[in-house]
């Protein structure tokens, strides 16, 4: 399991780094009134962004990688955690200051990934029915569609970004269940794979929606809660992912401890411009 584990925080970090990037890069684009392919093309010209987007695809293959032996909930709290890495690399290398909150937080989150390290139960997912690929797909399309013809109507951050985080959401269960996969020919023939890539590339036009709808914080806060909350559930529920015998309130306080922490800490997502600069560029 420590391996799986050293796996999340790597994605983890990963996912830091493209946060900032992509929060640059997005914002640098108008917004759009849909949310459709054409809009992602705008984006990847923008270098920043196109950094970003190479850094999430590291970031899929560590996930997906860590997600064959561990619970969805534990790999999902720890990528969720990365909000408390821009944190600390905003204090270390931009001389942000943190305040009590903040390390509060920090503590929070470091805290629950302890808690769910020692409580979850590594393994890979239960078998399921191959319908399962097959509704994860459908409920991945209609999340599209529903994003589509609803983002006219999207004036702030806060609904494109849950409905970002379910679209990161379900590319991470799509990886949990072909987790039992025992050969190349099983994933590339499987609707979950669809569904995964299909769930990467709505989340991401989704989340830059997010970010030119509002701010950072609430686009990072609202798709962490969309991307740990809902999957941590299916999860439990559908694919078997379990605790240790008599951990279950151990790794429900973790949980709730990293998440929490995470959502608090999302406003240092926002990419920090030193006072001075600011400055001149008022004047």
């Amino acid at each position: 399991m420590g391996f799986g584990f050293g796996l999340a925080i790597l994605a983890a970090l990963c996912s830091a780094t493209a946060a900032i990037l992509q929060s640059i890069g997005a914002r640098r684009i108008a917004a759009t009134r849909h949310v459709d392919p054409r809009m992602f093309v705008r984006l990847v010209r923008n270098v920043p962004y196109a950094a970003g987007l190479a850094l999430d695809g590291v970031t899929s293959v560590l996930t997906f990688t860590a997600l064959r032996t561990l619970p969805v909930f534990v790999v999902q709290a720890v990528v969720a955690a990365n909000l408390s890495i821009v944190a600390l690399v905003a204090m270390v290398a931009l001389r942000v200051r943190l305040d009590a909150r903040d390390w509060v937080a920090i503590g929070g989150v470091v805290a629950g990934l302890v808690l769910l390290l020692l409580s979850a139960a590594a393994g890979p997912p239960v078998a399921v029915p191959a319908a399962a690929g097959w509704g994860l797909l459908g409920e991945v399309l209609a999340l599209a569609f529903v994003a589509y013809l609803a983002s006219p109507r999207m004036r702030r951050a806060g609904v494109p970004g849950v409905l970002a985080g379910l679209s990161f959401g379900s590319a991470a269960l799509g990886a949990r269940l072909i987790g039992r996969a025992d050969s190349l020919s099983a994933v590339t023939t499987s609707p979950a794979t669809h569904a995964i890539v299909l769930a990467g590339f709505v989340g991401l036009l989704l989340y830059a929606a997010a970010l030119q709808r509002g701010t950072v914080t609430v686009a990072s806060a609202s798709s962490t809660v969309g991307q740990t909350v809902v999957p941590a559930a299916v999860g439990w529920l559908l694919l078997g992912d379990r605790v240790r015998p008599g951990f279950a309130p151990v790794a429900v306080l973790g949980f709730l401890l990293a998440v929490a922490g995470a959502v608090a800490l999302a406003r240092h997502a926002q990419p920090h411009t030193h006072p001075t600069a600011c400055a001149q560029e008022r004047g």
